[in-house]
């Protein structure tokens, strides 16, 4: 496979997890969620390693790296975009969770003022039932 060919997999890998990890913050999936951003971390120094093959194979062979660089620039930006929509995505997510926990807090604390003043009422006295 020639160096060309396997950087553009590499970005064809990074769009496939970064789409599978927002498919998987959206369904909640936070095992799936770290497991994407796990190999997306791995799979940046590959990138980084292949792009320096690849420069040396169009310098080699005379391709203009300019623009195979800009070709590639289109590329890595439409990658960038899905990065920030799943950074979105798990902000919008983030926010909701703390709605929610707020709501709950609100709920126990409600509930913890029943049960004081329940806890606080006096005691009917045995001659009080007669």
């Amino acid at each position: 496979m020639n160096a060309d060919r396997a950087l553009r997999e590499s970005y064809n890998e990074w769009r496939r997890l970064s789409e599978a990890e927002g498919d998987a913050i959206c369904a909640g999936n936070w095992m799936l969620v770290f497991a994407c951003q796990g190999a997306l971390r791995r799979l940046q120094p590959l990138i980084t390693h292949r792009k320096g093959e690849a420069w040396q194979e169009w310098a080699r062979t005379g391709l203009n790296c300019q623009e195979k660089e800009k070709e590639l620039s289109q590329i890595v930006t439409s990658l960038i975009e899905l990065e920030r929509r799943n950074r979105c995505l798990l902000e919008t997510r983030r926010r909701a969770a703390q709605t929610e926990l707020a709501r709950l807090d609100e709920a126990g604390l409600a509930l913890r003022r029943i049960q004081h003043s329940y806890a606080a009422a006096p005691a009917a006295s045995p001659s009080s039932r007669i």
